[in-house]
């Protein structure tokens, strides 16, 4: 009897053991998922804070009117009037001192530096993307307020490593652009908030629109012929800095340039054929954008260069819609790892250069076909 009571008790207490289990392991297990409360994390729209550098050298220029800035940097080299109100001041004409300044209204809007020598600190033009890291880091948003409005801006991953941005504290900003080919600093463009906005060099948040300028031919011709001087200038600069030669102005090239241009324009279906990149390319043209440019593929390009005519089948170029500001397309050509190739080459030696109105090709060549008809970058100074 007394094994049968303490067998009773043992399986009495199993019995409670296992029925008691799962009533308490559930008071510890997850709910239903019907029955989780879900808290909303919500995306940071805001801009991640950036440091900002203290403002020296050319940065402290930005705002100056064009009567301080000649009091500060007198006898300019060269004038070019670029547009309604706006043109630059060119000082220096070599790789070591090239700088130039832009009036906008009457005062420094934005400053280009190519010149080795000149005072860009706390950078130099001989410094890395890593160097830089080691001065401020490397932002890939960035948001500042101009006349009522907030704007955002996003920079891509090509934008960080060959064209990043940098602020300082008197609300200027510095654009860094980057030799695709070497990793060094090729230039320094300090901008203002309204030249950044107007530029629109990156992705905004905020829609920004330019309203077109009507223009006469009289100054469409005045504009371009001042554009074609300083991309000529800029790009023997930057073939200075990287141990080329300067270009020579081919009065061949130049025609074949102008041919080309005017056959496109008569019938932009002769180069783009493809209706979708056709549609893409009547929005470009539309746009208010001023870097909104629209870029010809291999084989558009090549039928563009035939419209030319050319002589001699070793030309080859580059075309851009919009070139609203010359120093940041001819820069971005040494960024780019595609549009750095047409203009690395050491054996061209000879270039023309044909606007009409907002679009450019320019054509380079080995060679020339009537020596005589050749004019030296350096006459145009």
């Amino acid at each position: 009897m007394r094994r049968v009571g303490e067998f009773i008790v043992v399986f009495f207490i199993v019995l409670t053991f296992f029925y008691m289990k799962p009533v308490v392991l559930s008071q510890k297990s997850p709910k239903a998922v019907d029955e989780l409360v879900v808290n909303e994390v919500k995306p940071q729209t805001k801009s991640t804070p950036h440091n900002q550098l203290n403002a020296t050298g050319m940065a402290t220029i930005i705002g100056l009117s064009e009567k301080e800035l000649k009091e500060r940097m007198p006898n300019p080299k060269n004038e070019w009037v670029v547009g309604i109100d706006r043109k630059w001041l060119v000082y220096g004409d070599n790789a070591t001192d090239y700088y130039q300044v832009e009036l906008t209204k009457g005062k420094v809007s934005s400053v280009f530096v190519l010149g080795t020598q000149v005072d860009v600190a706390p950078f130099n033009l001989e410094m890395t993307l890593g160097d830089i890291s080691e001065i401020t880091t490397i932002y890939p948003t960035f948001e500042f307020d101009y006349k009522d409005k907030t704007y955002e801006i996003e920079l891509t991953e090509d934008d960080m490593n060959y064209r990043p941005l940098i602020s300082f504290d008197n609300g200027t900003f510095a654009l860094l652009h980057f030799n695709y080919d070497t990793g060094k600093l090729l230039g320094v463009r300090y901008v203002s908030k309204s030249t950044l906005v107007d530029m629109i060099p990156y992705q905004f948040s905020e829609e920004t629109t330019n309203p077109p300028v009507e223009l006469t031919d009289d100054e469409w011709e005045k504009f371009n012929q001042a554009n074609t001087d300083q991309l000529l200038t800029i790009l023997n600069i930057v073939r200075q800095r990287i141990n080329r030669n300067p270009y020579k102005l081919d009065t061949e090239l130049v025609l074949e340039s102008k041919k080309a241009l005017a056959e496109f324009n008569k019938d932009p279906k002769l180069v783009i054929k493809k209706e979708a990149r056709f549609e893409q390319w009547q929005e470009k043209v539309e746009s208010s954008n001023p870097s909104d440019s629209f870029l010809l593929v291999n084989e558009e390009m090549e039928r563009l260069l035939k419209l030319g005519k050319p002589v001699d089948k070793n030309t080859h170029g580059l075309f851009v819609q919009s070139m609203g500001d010359v120093p940041f397309i001819v820069t971005n050509w040494f960024v780019n790892r595609f549009d750095q190739r047409e203009i690395k080459d050491s054996k061209d030696e000879y270039i023309g250069i044909a606007y009409n109105k907002n679009q450019v090709l320019v054509l380079f060549n080995q060679k020339t076909v009537d020596t005589s008809l050749t004019t030296e970058s350096s006459d145009k100074r």
